[in-house]
């Protein structure tokens, strides 16, 4: 017998598409980059391709984990909050222009926390508890015995 589906809280809902925008402005900054790199001297186009080739990887890696939440996977939830956490602090600390990515990352991270969101996914992190508590009694027997 299958058990039913929870209702997707709108903090999800949100959440998802959210992340959804942030990887795809960080897809087409990379691109941005990229053309400003190739209209440039070549003196000048190495800091271009690097911020691209740095916003692609983050496009990217944004990219797997919201589908990962797509899937309402907790995987994805907890790897976004990383993310965002690793990147959109020290964003902040940039000035204006960075900082108000970092902040949107930020914003896509509270998403991810409020309240609505926690009771969605605490079936899944429960599960995800015990294994791990399981996991570590198997290998404290098998170091005892």
């Amino acid at each position: 017998m299958k058990t039913p589906r929870a209702i997707l809280p709108a903090s999800l809902r949100t959440a998802r598409w959210w992340w959804v925008a942030t990887a795809a402005s960080a897809l087409a900054f990379a691109g941005g980059f990229f053309l400003n790199a190739i209209s440039r001297p070549a003196n000048e186009a190495p800091g271009f391709w690097g911020a691209g080739i740095a916003l692609l990887g983050l496009g990217l890696v944004i990219g797997y984990f919201t589908f990962q939440l797509w899937r309402s996977m907790l995987a994805g939830r907890i790897s976004l909050t990383w993310c965002g956490i690793i990147v959109g602090i020290p964003l902040m600390t940039r000035g204006v222009r960075v900082g108000i990515f970092g902040a949107l990352l930020l914003i896509g991270v509270a998403l991810l926390w409020s309240p609505g969101t926690i009771k969605y996914f605490a079936p899944q992190a429960k599960e995800a508890r015990a294994k791990r508590r399981t996991q570590r009694q198997l290998e404290k027997n098998r170091n005892a015995g």
